[in-house]
Formats: C-alpha cells, structure tokens, sequence
C-alpha cells in the first residue's frame, strides 16, 4: 500500500479530519434540531382541539328616534290694503233759468163703429120655403135654425143646420131654398160691407096655407 504523498500547497491529513469532525457535528446538530421541531408538530396535530361556545352578547335596542323639529310657521306677510282715491264729485250740470213747456197737439180720436149685421133686403123679399107634401101628409111640422153665412155682397155662400125641427125632411128645405132665394143688405164694419154669420128661424106649421 502507497502512502500519499502531500506536497506543500496541499492541506495536511490533520486539517481534513478536524474540517470533517466539524462538518459531521454540524449535520448531527441540523438533524437533532429537524426531529425535534417534527416531533413537536405531530403532537400538536395529534392534540384534541378545544371548541369554547360563546354565547353573543344579546342586541341592545336602538335608541328611539330622536322627535321632529318642531316647525316654526313663518308669519304672514303684511300686504297693505291698497289706498282707494275717491273720485272727486260730478259737477251738476247747470240749471235751466226758464223751462217753456209744449203741449203736444193732440191725437185724433177714431170712433169704432159697430159692426151692423145683416138685414133683410126690402128690394128682394126673402120668402117662407114651400112645405114639403110629404110632410104635410105625415103631419111634420117643427122649427129649424139656420146659420147662414152672408157674403160681402149680401148673398148666402154658406150655411148649414145649427138646430133640427126633428125631421131631416123640414130641415134640407128650408137650408136649400135660403139658400138658392134668399138676399141680404151685408154687415159692414167701419161704413165696409164684410162677410158675416148669422143665425135664422124657419117655422114649418100645418095651419099654414
């Protein structure tokens, strides 16, 4: 077996065991301090963990609102009555010293006449109708009034029954013959001849001839 040869420059055989001693003694010191920091952990994990219930603190009401401002109403504004200027007085009219009064001339005053109704016409007689044979032979006999309407002319235009004899037959004569024969002077109304009606009585009697 050779034996090493340590030149000068080299690190003698001493020095490397101590710089050995001392490296080994720092991994014994490292791996001492590592297992124990670990064994340390696991017991810590290893404790059973402690839960502590605490009970919450009970809620304190919140204080009550604090009450509105009160409102101060500002007072009303002052408005002045408005100032009124009285109109000074008219100034009267001046008077008149002398007043002529004038009369007015008077309105002519209108005499209404009244109406004249319609006469009998002494120019033309107006004649009894003729009593009907029939009549006469059936013992008819009675008074019809007539309400003849007399024209401006004195003619009768119209007419009609207004009470009955009680025999139609007594009734169409006497209509019809005052009507065919009979003339009238005509009413007249403000000196005017006018149309008018009026009502006429025509006796029918056995006796007569």
């Amino acid at each position: 077996m050779s034996t090493l040869d340590f030149r000068e420059g080299h690190p003698s055989s001493s020095r490397v065991a101590g710089l050995a001693a001392v490296i080994g003694l720092h991994i014994l010191l490292l791996w001492a301090l590592l297992s124990g920091l670990a064994r340390n952990i696991v017991e810590a994990v290893q404790e059973p963990l402690q839960v502590a219930l605490i009970a919450e603190a009970p809620k304190e009401a919140p204080p009550a609102p604090p009450p509105p401002p009160e409102v101060v109403k500002p007072p009303e504004a002052y408005v002045p009555p408005p100032v009124v200027k009285k109109a000074p007085p008219p100034t009267p009219p001046k008077t008149i010293q002398q007043v002529q009064t004038v009369k007015p001339d008077p309105a002519p005053v209108v005499v209404e006449q009244k109406p004249v109704l319609p006469r009998a016409d002494p120019s033309h007689g107006n004649t009894q109708p003729p009593y009907p044979p029939a009549s006469r032979r059936m013992g008819e006999e009675g008074r019809v009034i007539l309400l003849l309407y007399v024209s401006e002319e004195g003619r009768v235009t119209d007419g009609k029954v207004d009470r009955s004899s009680g025999f139609e037959r007594l009734d169409k004569v006497a209509l019809i013959h005052a009507r065919r024969t009979w003339r009238f002077l005509p009413a007249t109304k403000d000196g005017q001849p006018v149309g008018h009606w009026m009502k006429f009585a025509v006796n029918f009697k056995l006796t007569d001839g």
